[in-house]
């Protein structure tokens, strides 16, 4: 989708963090933009900064988890913007911990967010767009987590390896119909997802957190992925990665330990 100005964008989670990055960026691109987010209070601190950028601004509350919740803001959307052609289902939760603590209810609420947000908002946007002839694109957001694992993160770490095979799927099943789809992967971006316990107008306690969260040194600014987000769907990319430094070294480690357990048994198997 070379051509982004005057198309309509609707982004899940859009009014904290990554979410509202990509609705700054697109704004200022010149896209229509609906936010929705699960939490109003947010939604009435940023929809007048949103606006401060462009009039085309739509702010709804909707929480993923709830499919027709998210039927009936695709159809205030189109109402009010315009039909949807980039959807981003960024929505998510970072709960879990050690995989033999986390109980039923962490893993229904965790899948229930980070994976079954992605589906319903990927469906209910890629349905819509083959209906209507539209061409359009996708975007879900994963994690550096989807590429690779990590003590503590069983729960998180599945939700995103699944986003990121389904989304290299869909992308194989919506090529005919001219939609795109692109997975992020972001590494370390400063998000309210480190400190969910805190106000957002809880500046003392926000950055007395981040002092002692050691890898927030490597955050980049939700602006900035943003704009990467964007320059992805013009480019019809379909691995959004934001990090050039961390980021391909603990891929290629993960990647490499997997190359070396095919060298190891299958070492000796004669490929003639």
């Amino acid at each position: 989708m070379k051509e982004t100005a005057g198309k309509v964008a609707f982004v899940t989670g859009g009014a904290n963090g990554i979410g509202l990055g990509m609705a700054k960026a697109f704004l200022q691109a010149g896209v229509k933009v609906a936010i929705a987010d699960v939490r109003e209070d947010r939604l009435r601190r940023v929809e007048p900064q949103l606006r401060e950028l462009s009039d085309h601004v739509l702010a709804i509350n909707c929480n993923v988890a709830d499919g027709d919740a998210l039927t009936r803001a695709a159809d205030e959307v189109e109402a009010k913007l315009g039909p949807v052609q980039i959807c981003c289902n960024n929505a998510g939760i970072g709960i879990g911990g050690p995989f033999h603590t986390v109980n039923d209810e962490t893993w229904h609420r965790i899948l229930d967010v980070n994976l079954w947000g992605v589906i319903r908002g990927g469906r209910e946007f890629a349905n819509r767009m083959i209906e209507d002839d539209r061409e359009g694109h996708i975007v879900n957001t994963a994690s550096i987590m989807g590429l690779i694992t990590g003590t503590g993160s069983a729960a998180y770490c599945a939700t995103k390896h699944a986003v990121v095979g389904m989304s290299e799927c869909m992308r194989a099943d919506l090529e005919r119909y001219r939609i795109g789809v692109s997975v992020l992967c972001p590494f370390v971006v400063d998000t309210s997802i480190f400190y969910p316990d805190l106000a957002d107008d809880d500046l003392d306690g926000i950055a007395e957190r981040k002092r002692n969260i050691s890898i927030l040194k490597y955050a980049l600014e939700p602006r900035y992925v943003g704009e990467l987000v964007l320059r992805a769907i013009q480019d019809n990319e379909m691995h959004i990665i934001c990090d050039g430094t961390e980021t391909p070294r603990l891929v290629k480690e993960r990647f490499d330990r997997i190359s070396g357990a095919f060298e190891r048994q299958f070492s000796d198997v004669d490929s003639s």
